[in-house]
């Protein structure tokens, strides 16, 4: 199951918000009572410009939220692939010494036992715990 970091989702740019739990044009929520006689409630917006101007500053904060989450990934990326660095250069450290200590080897002098495959170490169930090389 991946394990999630963060959550994007989508907001809605233009629309009213709720009042009372309730969205704005339902039966109970869209007038008011006012000296006996039923207003209608005000709308958020009175003009194009302001629904505009409102929608453009929401696309700005998704814009913003979205451009956070990104840095935040880029930043564990650029962590992971330092790590993978570090860990590679301890690796070519290690083969370097492992290189040198064959080099100083004679091959001459040294002397490979013989030994067995690997798969016969066991040759049987009864016999799993002993060892089979001498």
């Amino acid at each position: 199951m991946p394990f999630h970091q963060r959550i994007v989702e989508p907001r809605r740019l233009s629309r009213l918000p709720r009042r009372d739990g309730k969205t704005l044009g339902e039966e109970d929520g869209a007038f008011i009572v006012v000296d006996g006689r039923k207003l209608r409630k005000p709308v958020l917006f009175t003009a194009l410009d302001e629904v505009c101007s409102h929608t453009m500053i929401n696309i700005l904060h998704q814009l913003s939220d979205l451009s956070r989450n990104a840095s935040d990934i880029f930043l564990g990326i650029e962590m992971e692939a330092g790590m993978v660095f570090q860990r590679s250069c301890r690796i070519q450290v290690r083969l370097e010494t492992l290189h040198n200590a064959v080099i100083k080897f004679d091959h001459k002098k040294i002397k490979i036992p013989e030994t067995r495959p690997r798969s016969s170490i066991f040759i049987s169930p009864q016999r799993q715990h002993e060892w089979v090389f001498p």
